[in-house]
């Protein structure tokens, strides 16, 4: 043990690594921990599904940071500035928590019938890693449930909106594991098991600080291929995208820092799988040890220090390693390609297309396509085989998004999408509010018809009746899977299987009698059907030790087509029930799934699926009667029930002690992060900010502290943050010491400096979100105002406005108020991400406050103020994007608006332009130059070209005569206008800008201006 509490390794060649003594127990824990002692002997084995873990990045608190620099003080949750998506709390958690011998678990009493399972599960996890890696955990590790993924995405613990494909995560704040249970049991050990062996990761790798963690940065692949080898979690569709890459020669070398997104997982397990075999076990944990113990943390030095090896052969072999293991199965099998033709035709497309679904008379074909870069349903051609209509298109939908396998949630079972018998709709599964609603969409329009929303939890593989009156589809409900029947007209559901095994991927039969669907007890699933007669009779079609799922029928009704990785990988395969002939139809190396049966009169049956080759989903098609092999199985269609099938186990069955459950009382803060940025713009104007963040334990109420200065102006706030419920409120303490470029006459001279008003200010808020896009924002503040200089008039060309008294107009003058201001905003924010930044949707918000003044009367200041973003996805890596913004003041004394420099107008100082009027808007077309470069030092990318055009203008109303055009001479009169181009470049995880351009009046052009500044654009 080293005095940190972490362990210590010895050097080599003795590896003594000490073992934690067992943590202190709580009352109650000793007796557990005797009682659930689990045996040496007991046998070990698992797996995992996908999850992005370890979210408390070093990235991620830095876009935290510079999203509250810019103003945001929550991204993406109860932002009181700004913009932001919401996250929605829909209903209060009444948290209790069960005290087990190695963790503190966290749930509300609506699953409480589950935790025993979910205990037996975490404490078997516990014993495997804690003996994997020879270490005890001194503290109970707190587990914080949720009974279904829908409330786990409500958590608060990352205040940002969660991908819906997130499945779980730990943070290295405390040792939290976050994660729902609404899995079937055997991924729900998986993902157990993942994120508990992040917790070691924090405890061995980190030393069990937060100091640590805050300062390393891991590369991806490292820590989430880690937590993968440890789960065991593969499975084969993960695989996929590994000998994708190995037969595409797409492997990036260990010390490469930029493997991430998925690709990590599945890299990193890779990593770990190759030194295991090389080295073995002892070798896995000599390269973690060393690693941690490794100034930096560099990857590269550890394997040095581990294996007595250059990380440059390190590569080699482990290239060789994965090409002796792949390349010859590409030998004997084949590209998807190479069994069926791609189903699209057009060249030089970028597009990913999965989840066919044909239509009713063969003539079309609709699918999820990235082709606008969102999740769209798009209609095919079958004779052209071309893309003819995007039923979908758009950002603004009423609902977030589309569910579709790989490309927003993790790989499932059957298809995505279903057409209607008359083939005048497509349904598919939206995600809305809380969870997921059936969204009927128009084929011959577009549009949605109908969206249909329903008690169920994880919705998918919808499959539309013969007579169109009733739909079926997979779904959890009260923490069950199975098959739900839909009734259309009535809108009544009916659960057809009803078991505690996970049941999914339904499709009818051709008469409408019958439903295939796959049942998963443990790692594999297998194919059954049922008659809907008597659904509560099952027989099972496939029975084997190969993962069989995407069940449907053939037009005759006679064969089902299904996928199944019996040789390695996930291919088509097609059984006749009558005769047992099972006919394989692709072997691709990386994998061909989700058919779907194209039926045209006349002509044989043909298969449309998908196929994952270079790293993109397409379609594919072939024909059944051109089989790759035929074989015979011995009997199909055997009768079966819900209670033959076995069911996963967990090694340690525990079983829950009422004396040890508590309810949750009260809230602590703790600190959670604490992270310094800083900008600069072109004229050295230095912005700096220094930001505390305290949140209690499950992140609900958080304490923001700042402390941030401009130049020599130094400024705080302290903001407090209640967001356990959908109303949201927060509360606020600044004091603001508010620069601008100021004009002041001294000695008969104009001269031009910087000067300062302050604001402090004690201000309450409510937030309201409506949806995941749209909010309403009110407050209610006192402020004490201080201007402690004088400010005159000046015109376009900075030369003194004269009053009629042919004296100076001043427009600031000392003064100090105390004031009382409500306001009010509305914002709507349907912005898509990409790699670059925003590519496509909307953000607007509009906003008013007023302030009465009590010692003149009438009204100290009333503000109106709007800002509007649009963006254009003019292909799939080049937007333009269009903002405007303009801020109308009143009042006695009303508070000047004041911008300029960054990217609000280039080719003027920051804030340079000032006034109880002001507007500005932006035009830049956004492009991709170079995606890496790398040099012996350093990397580089993410290289973005732009274009621009900044129009802008502010004024003081009872000053100053502000006329925007000049039509005697067709040009700008008082508005001022800059063009140019633009380079940004991303270094660090900070974007640098520098913009060279001119200024213009719209006839003639200025001086030449360039500009550099660090930050986010608009």
């Amino acid at each position: 043990m080293s005095p940190g509490g972490g362990p210590t390794r010895a050097s080599r060649p003795c590896r003594d690594r000490s073992v934690a003594p067992a943590p202190p127990m709580k009352p109650g824990r000793e007796g557990l921990l005797q009682k659930f002692q689990r045996p040496a002997s007991q046998p070990q084995g698992a797996s995992v599904m996908r999850s992005d873990s370890n979210l408390s990045t070093r990235a991620a608190r830095f876009t935290t940071c510079v999203a509250l620099l810019t103003g945001l003080l929550v991204a993406g949750a109860a932002a009181g500035q700004g913009f932001g998506k919401n996250k929605i709390r829909y209903g209060k958690f009444d948290w209790q928590i069960y005290h087990s011998p190695h963790f503190d678990v966290y749930y509300y009493p609506s699953f409480e019938d589950q935790l025993e399972k979910v205990v037996s599960l975490a404490e078997s996890a516990y014993d495997r890693l804690s003996r994997e890696f020879d270490y005890q955990i001194q503290e109970p590790t707190p587990l914080i449930l949720y009974q279904t993924h829908s409330d786990f995405l409500q958590n608060n613990l990352i205040l940002n909106f969660i991908p819906e494909g997130v499945a779980a995560f730990a943070t290295s704040a405390r040792f939290r594991m976050v994660m729902p249970i609404d899995l079937p049991e055997q991924e729900l050990y998986e993902l157990v098991l993942h994120e508990l062996t992040h917790i070691f990761q924090y405890h061995v790798i980190f030393g069990g600080g937060l100091g640590r963690s805050l300062t390393l940065n891991p590369p991806q692949w490292l820590m989430e291929g880690m937590a993968s080898y440890f789960a065991d979690d593969e499975s084969t569709s993960d695989r996929m995208f590994l000998r994708d890459a190995v037969v595409n020669d797409r492997i990036p070398p260990v010390t490469e820092g930029q493997v991430s997104g998925f690709f990590a997982y599945r890299y990193g397990h890779a990593v770990f799988d190759f030194m295991e075999e090389r080295w073995g076990k002892d070798g896995v944990m000599d390269f973690i040890f060393e690693f941690r113990n490794t100034i930096g943390s560099r990857v590269g030095r550890a394997i040095e220090r581990a294996f007595r090896i250059e990380p440059e052969d390190f590569d080699l072999e482990f290239r060789r390693w994965l090409r002796r293991k792949y390349l010859p199965e590409l030998v004997a099998t084949g590209e998807p390609s190479d069994f069926g033709r791609p189903f699209r035709t057009e060249e030089g497309r970028q597009s990913q297309e999965l989840s066919p679904a044909a239509s009713p008379s063969g003539d079309l074909v609709a699918a999820f396509s990235t082709v606008k870069q969102d999740l769209d349903i798009v209609l095919f051609d079958t004779q052209n085989r071309r893309l003819v209509r995007n039923l979908t298109k758009g950002f603004d939908r009423g609902f977030n998004n589309y569910v579709g396998q790989h490309l927003t949630l993790a790989r499932r079972h059957g298809s995505d999408i279903a057409f209607s018998p008359d083939g005048n709709q497509v349904a598919a599964f939206v995600r809305k509010e809380a969870g997921y609603s059936l969204a009927l969409v128009n084929v011959l329009n577009g549009g949605v018809d109908r969206v249909i929303d329903m008690e169920i939890e994880q919705q998918s593989a919808v499959t539309w009746s013969p007579d169109g009156t009733k739909i079926a589809f997979g779904g959890n409900r009260r923490g069950q899977f199975d098959i739900f029947l839909l009734d259309l007209p009535s809108l009544e559901i009916r659960n057809l299987t009803n078991d505690e095994i996970y049941d999914a991927g339904p499709a009818f039969s051709p008469d409408g009698e019958r439903l295939a669907f796959v049942s998963v007890p443990d790692e594999v699933g297998q194919s059954y059907e049922i008659r809907l007669d008597d659904p509560s009779q099952r027989y099972q079609i496939t029975d084997d030790e190969y993962h069989n799922t995407d069940p449907v029928y053939g037009s005759d009704g006679g064969t089902i087509y299904f996928t199944s990785d019996r040789t390695g990988a996930e291919n088509i395969y097609g059984l006749e029930l009558a005769s047992g002939t099972l006919s394989q139809y692709t072997n691709a190396i990386t994998g061909c799934f989700m058919p779907t049966v194209l039926s045209r009169a006349g002509e044989p049956d043909k298969l449309v699926y998908t196929g994952y080759w270079k790293g993109r989903f397409d379609l594919y098609e072939n024909e059944v009667d051109e089989p790759i092999s035929v074989t015979t199985l011995e009997q199909t269609r055997v009768e079966a029930s819900g209670e033959d099938i076995t069911r996963f186990e967990p090694d340690i069955q525990v079983s829950i002690d009422d004396s040890n459950k508590e309810e949750k009382r009260g809230f602590k803060l703790f600190l959670e992060d604490a992270q310094a940025v800083a900008a600069i713009d072109d004229d050295q104007t230095v912005v700096g900010l220094v930001q505390l963040q305290f949140s209690d334990f499950l992140g609900d109420r958080r304490l923001f502290a700042q402390a941030q200065s401009i130049e020599s102006f130094s400024n705080f706030n302290v903001t407090y943050f209640d967001l356990s419920r959908r109303w949201q409120w927060a509360a606020s303490v600044a004091d603001e010491r508010v620069y601008f470029i100021a004009y002041n006459p001294f000695e008969g001279r104009l001269e031009r400096f910087r000067d300062a008003f302050r604001i402090t200010s004690v201000t309450g808020q409510l937030i309201y979100p409506f949806s995941f896009s749209r909010r309403v924002e009110l407050s209610l503040g006192l402020n004490s105002r201080e201007f402690g200089f004088s400010s005159v008039a000046v015109d376009s060309d900075q030369m003194l406005i004269l009053g009629d008294d042919g004296l100076p107009i001043f427009t600031i003058l000392p003064r100090k108020d105390e004031y009382a201001e409500i306001g009010a905003a509305f914002v709507s924010d349907t912005t898509v991400f990409g790699p670059a930044g925003p590519a496509g949707g909307h953000r607007l918000r509009v906003s008013a406050s007023y302030a009465p003044d009590f010692d003149e009367s009438g009204t100290l200041q009333s503000i109106f103020q709007l800002e509007a973003r649009k963006y254009f996805p003019l292909t799939r890596r080049s937007t333009l994007a269009l903002r405007g913004w303009g801020s109308f003041r009143d009042g006695n004394f009303p508070t000047p608006v004041y911008f300029g420099g960054f990217d609000t107008v280039r080719g003027v100082d920051f804030r340079d332009l000032q006034g109880d009027r002001g507007f500005y808007s932006n035009i830049e077309l956004r492009f991709p130059l170079i995606d890496f470069f790398v040099t012996p030092i350093f990397s580089f990318q993410g290289i973005q070209g732009r274009f621009f055009l900044d129009v802008a203008g502010a004024w003081y109303d009872d000053a100053q005569q502000f006329d925007f055009w000049d039509s005697q001479t067709d040009s700008l009169d008082d508005a001022i206008a800059s063009y140019g181009f633009g380079i940004t470049v991303r270094f660090l995880g900070l974007d640098l800008h520098w913009d060279f351009g001119k200024r213009w009046d719209f006839d003639q052009s200025g001086d030449s201006f360039s500009s550099f500044w660090i930050g986010r654009r608009f």
